[in-house]
């Protein structure tokens, strides 16, 4: 496959997903409206998230990998707006703002294409990365999974975590248990702390927050749509394509201006 036909495949299947989050994010909205009326509609959705959480695997059925990145890496700090922010003290380079969910297929792809070269820009000093951790794709996994995300953060380990929950990301429609989770946490070299940190659901109230905001942010700068990913450089909107492709991408952060 030629290069503009993988960067226009890239872009339908981006545009197609944010469809579908949109429609998710309506069909949400839905059902707590009419849940506490329509009790067969509460027991189908009972059913449906028994099964969607009955993988205890890597989440879809295969065992957990982990491969982790073996490159230098900046300094990685939780700030207090609730981003986790990569970079090197002291310098004066770009901001690129990254929105994930750790549900978002899109996503996934992103970290495949361009994971690397967004902490290699970092580590080289040329990028500060913003990691905006979104939570409405899957209702119920993608908060579970922004809250380990926090846990492992707390020890040191937010991109380990990252990385090792795209490698094993299930189908969107299938909820990320706490007990997946904790493996992805044990395979990213987290302690036991991390799992009591995922049961005990700590950082919930400030992943709500986060999801709520980072939306806010995105509707602002995209004309009222909100999806993942979404990459801004500058707080501006980089080209959909730039984003699969490493090289256009590192172009978009060395061309701005910090």
């Amino acid at each position: 496959m030629s290069k503009a036909a993988r960067e226009r495949t890239a872009r339908e299947r981006l545009a197609e997903e944010r469809k579908r989050q949109q429609a998710r994010n309506k069909q949400v909205k839905l059902l707590t409206a009419v849940l506490t009326a329509v009790v067969v509609v509460a027991v189908a959705v009972v059913v449906t998230v028994v099964a969607m959480n009955s993988d205890k695997s890597g989440g879809d059925g295969k065992a957990v990998s982990a491969n982790l990145y073996k490159g230098a890496t900046a300094p990685i700090q939780v700030e207090a707006d609730g981003t986790v922010t990569m970079g090197k003290p002291g310098i004066k380079a770009p901001t690129l703002d990254l929105y994930e969910d750790f549900q978002c297929p899109i996503c996934k792809e992103f970290e495949k294409a361009s994971g690397d070269t967004v902490k290699q820009l970092a580590a080289e000093g040329k990028v500060t990365v913003k990691y905006h951790i979104l939570s409405f794709v899957n209702p119920e996994g993608s908060p579970r999974a922004a809250v380990a995300g926090w846990c492992a953060a707390d020890e040191g380990k937010f991109l380990q975590f990252h990385d090792v929950a795209y490698q094993n990301q299930p189908d969107e429609r299938k909820a990320l248990t706490a007990d997946v989770l904790k493996k992805f946490g044990t395979a990213a070299g987290t302690s036991a702390n991390f799992a009591s940190c995922v049961s005990g659901g700590k950082y919930t109230a400030q992943v709500k927050k986060n999801n709520e905001d980072g939306l806010k942010v995105l509707q602002a700068k995209y004309g009222g749509r909100a999806g993942t990913p979404s990459v801004l450089v500058n707080g501006k909107p980089i080209d959909q394509n730039a984003m699969f492709d490493p090289n256009a991408l590192e172009k978009a952060v060395t061309s701005a201006t910090s």
